[in-house]
């Protein structure tokens, strides 16, 4: 089988920027049934679809990911091709709680469009995916029938071969930081409100004693591994996320984990001892986190959680679904 990965979402001339469909396309190449997987961002130039239409002739599956106006504008472009043409859904893209931090009525309707656009991209795809079940409560129920027949859940994985476990010593000297600092990792990848940075600097500040927050923001994705492993734990306060993958990044590197209650985090998270969902209320977010990190770990969560984390093992779903939708 031959697959075409299609996003919006691309690293910069710099390397910097959102590195999933690279990290997905390098996992599914390693699935035995796919024979071909080639990944063509979408650089929101309308030069591009006539690029994609032509490429997606030599494939069986073209598979979008992000939805909104743009990925609307692909499935047109490639009306009369024969190839299978699949959606994933990330987040903001069917819930819209950009909403809340939105400024102007221009960034308003933008938002809204590219919802709109992804209801009907459920209606017009042959399969779509949401990278977390907990986004499927945001469709309109007129789309029920629709989402039980092609909809399904895609969680989002983690490349165990670059993501490997190091001394937290090593991990602060790579970065040039404090070696007698305590590390609290705050991911912001895209540097907006919507992550609620005064959230998470209060939370630091509770915890008292030699804790600092340690905002990721504009990194290359080689670099992340060493921010999560210089760090005690990553804190996650957004006001909005789909299925956040830092979660899966930090577990697949035996950190422990503490969000408050957004996307999927809660089920990232069940039954985990050494992680916990946290309050927005900064002082008693603090007491829970300094309650948990005084246990000793065991949850050992990169072998524990293998199986939901690799992103190789989770990917066989996905290639399961390529086999199942039909044109």
């Amino acid at each position: 089988m031959k697959v075409l990965l299609v996003s919006n979402q691309r690293q910069n001339a710099m390397g910097v920027g959102n590195p999933i469909m690279y990290r997905m396309r390098d996992a599914l190449a390693q699935d035995e049934r796919i024979e071909v997987v080639d990944f063509l961002p979408f650089n929101n130039r309308l030069s591009t679809l006539r690029k994609i239409r032509l490429t997606a002739k030599k494939y069986d599956v073209v598979h979008i990911h992000f939805g909104g106006v743009y990925a609307l504008m692909i499935w047109f472009a490639l009306l009369g091709v024969r190839v299978n043409k699949l959606i994933t859904f990330h987040g903001t893209d069917i819930h819209a709680k950009a909403l809340k931090t939105a400024k102007g009525w221009k960034e308003r309707l933008k938002i809204r469009l590219n919802q709109k656009a992804s209801f009907l991209c459920i209606y017009i795809f042959d399969g779509f995916g949401f990278v977390a079940s907990e986004m499927i409560a945001y469709v309109p129920k007129c789309l029920d029938s629709r989402i039980q027949k092609r909809g399904f859940v895609q969680p989002l994985g983690v490349n165990y071969s670059a993501f490997l476990p190091m001394d937290k010593k090593d991990a602060i000297e790579y970065l040039g930081l404090d070696n007698f600092k305590k590390y609290v990792l705050f991911s912001d990848v895209s540097n907006t409100s919507i992550k609620r940075k005064d959230i998470a600097e209060s939370v630091v500040e509770c915890l008292g004693g030699n804790y600092s927050l340690l905002i990721m923001c504009g990194v290359r994705p080689q670099e992340v591994q060493y921010y999560i492993n210089a760090c005690e734990f990553l804190l996650l306060t957004s006001d909005e996320e789909g299925s956040p993958n830092i979660i899966r990044e930090a577990l697949a590197l035996n950190k422990p984990v503490f969000s408050v209650p957004v996307g999927d985090a809660a089920a990232q998270l069940d039954g985990l001892q050494n992680s916990a969902i946290i309050s927005r209320d900064p002082r008693i977010a603090a007491e829970t986190i300094s309650r948990v990190i005084a246990k000793p770990y065991t949850d050992n969560t990169r072998e524990a959680l293998r199986d939901r984390l690799d992103f190789v093992r989770v990917n066989k779903k996905v290639v399961d679904q390529y086999l199942k939708t039909n044109i």
